[in-house]
């Protein structure tokens, strides 16, 4: 069985599943004595119609994913809402020895490409995290591909094989 641990997400080591957006290190595109904006901060294309849902994943004692799913002809755009999450992520064609686990935190994004497979989103350190899923009008519907993979264990910081 794989054993994952998440590792902090950051533009660089997402590059290969997608963007990230994170708080800006740059002045901002525009301010006042109100407010201040930071533009262009990650990109995607969406044809058409978009929607916005909330999932909310719970802690499990053993987290051990069996099944990943791919949206072919949508990005997805997950935006933690009340705690961090534990997201994994496998590109077509790797083996699931290549599968990778982020930590995404409040205050962060992530647009994963159409077409990269990923595991449902896990809490991490709280009971349920609860999350804004954005993609194409009728994703869900429509353009969900699921396949079975090898066991992949999720450990979270602290966690011990018992």
């Amino acid at each position: 069985m794989i054993i994952l641990r998440p590792k902090q997400v950051t533009p660089a080591n997402f590059a290969r599943f997608g963007s990230v957006v994170t708080a800006p290190q740059t002045a901002p595109t525009s301010q006042a004595a109100d407010y201040k904006f930071w533009s262009d901060l990650a990109h995607y294309r969406i044809d058409g119609e978009t929607e916005i849902g909330i999932c909310t994943v719970y802690h499990m004692p053993v987290s051990i994913i069996t099944e990943v799913e791919r949206h072919e002809h949508t990005p997805e755009i997950l935006i933690p809402i009340n705690a961090p999450f534990a997201l994994p992520l496998l590109r077509d064609g790797d083996s699931v020895e290549q599968a990778e686990l982020f930590r995404v935190g409040i205050g962060e994004a992530v647009v994963i490409d159409a077409g990269i497979w990923h595991g449902p989103c896990l809490p991490i350190g709280c009971a349920n995290s609860s999350y804004f899923v954005i993609f194409a009008r009728r994703t869900p519907h429509t353009d969900v591909r699921k396949k079975e993979i090898s066991p992949i264990e999720i450990m979270q910081k602290g966690q011990d094989r018992g």
